[in-house]
């Protein structure tokens, strides 16, 4: 039993290496956001979230904010599990939620010519990771018997949204904020499943998630 555990433990510090590189990914660069070197994931927060503010106090030069209408990006983009309509709905309740709650505490305006601060959100990607991973999703598949190994396959996929946002001065374009938030929905089927969809139904928790979060670092950007 003794020279088993210390055959194991190789493979164990080697699990606990890819966890914590796991722990510590940084997001992947799409282009929207100015420099992705820069942004620091706070350990503090559930989902995976990554920002940037400027070295100079910004809390008090928001001012008046121009809010643009929440959208993909690019523009045109398409994701294998979310149809268009169903990404529009869901964009469009995201997109009114905060206008709603951004009304109560800060002055929105309608054009940015009028504005001191302008707010864009966009959504970058839509994805599936393996839900309640274990251990064992680390072990790689050619150290597994083939029983642990039929196990591991078609596991139960939760959807997976990421946004990044953009705060920038209106008059001067330069950037005040920014942000990358990656958020997990609602289980959506089985790995193995071909004809794997999210409905706005497994998006819902997603907006639910964000909306206090994004307002409250409209608001109060972490310095």
């Amino acid at each position: 039993m003794k020279k088993i555990t210390l055959a194991l433990l190789p493979l164990f510090f080697f699990i606990c290496t890819l966890c914590h590189a796991q722990e510590n990914a940084g997001v992947v660069p799409t282009g929207f956001l100015s420099d992705y070197t820069r942004l620091v994931p706070d350990e503090t927060a559930k989902d995976n979230y990554f920002h940037y503010t400027a070295p100079e106090d910004i809390s008090r030069k928001l001012g008046k904010i121009y809010f643009m209408p929440v959208a993909t990006f690019p523009a045109d983009a398409n994701f294998k599990l979310v149809d268009r309509p169903t990404l529009e709905q869901t964009m469009a309740a995201l997109d009114q939620i905060l206008r709603k709650k951004l009304t109560d505490k800060a002055t929105l305006v309608a054009t940015p010519e009028e504005a001191d601060t302008t707010v864009q959100i966009v959504v970058t990607m839509i994805s599936t990771e393996d839900a309640g991973r274990s251990l064992i999703d680390f072990i790689p598949l050619r150290l597994l018997t083939k029983p642990i190994k039929d196990a591991a396959m078609g596991k139960v996929q939760e959807v997976v949204v990421t946004l990044e946002m953009s705060i920038r001065d209106s008059k001067t374009n330069q950037i005040l904020f920014e942000a990358v938030h990656r958020s997990a929905g609602k289980n959506i089927g089985r790995a193995d499943d071909p004809d794997l969809k999210a409905t706005e139904k497994d998006l819902s928790p997603v907006i639910d998630i964000w909306t206090n979060k994004i307002v409250h670092e409209i608001i109060t950007p972490k310095l």
